[in-house]
């Protein structure tokens, strides 16, 4: 008897750990998430209707050049954070980093930038979507594109 009392408690204390360490897991902050490792360029686009998806990529309109792919960005705890120029700098007379703060907003959900930016971009940007491995932010602008000037959303999407 004592040792299937012994058993049963045994049992019980690793599925309460587990799904403590699950509840841990999922319930991680915008902080947290930002601040986890440094963030690389995945895609960007103009979402020229403003409903959140990309309507025109950035690489067909040629304004991605290859020396930015390798650039990172990584948010630091505090609200400080450093752009760096990766492997390929697109000029050789650019700083390798530059410093950049940030800071959330709105119940964290706009993500302010400024100083340095990061990747080329400043401002305050909405946040999509944040997650352990992808970023995904907006931010609203006038777009100029072949001599038009059109109002339009700008998408950065970046992961780990």
């Amino acid at each position: 008897m004592k040792i299937r009392i012994s058993a049963l408690l045994l049992l019980s204390v690793l599925a309460l750990a587990c799904s403590h360490n699950d509840d841990n897991s999922s319930s991680s902050n915008n902080t947290t998430l930002i601040t986890r490792s440094s963030w690389q360029y995945e895609s960007g686009g103009i979402d020229q209707d403003r409903n959140g998806t990309i309507d025109i990529t950035l690489e067909s309109t040629g304004q991605v050049q290859p020396c930015l792919l390798d650039n990172t960005g990584t948010f630091q705890a505090g609200g400080t954070g450093v752009a760096d120029e990766g492997a390929t700098k697109c000029s050789p007379t650019l700083p390798q980093t530059n410093p950049f703060t940030w800071s959330f907003a709105s119940s964290e959900t706009v993500l302010n930038i400024s100083g340095g930016g990061l990747f080329g971009q400043g401002g305050n940007f909405k946040i999509q979507s944040l997650t352990t491995s992808r970023l995904s932010l907006s931010k609203d602008t006038t777009i100029a594109f072949g001599g038009i000037s059109f109002p339009a959303s700008l998408i950065l999407n970046l992961k780990h």
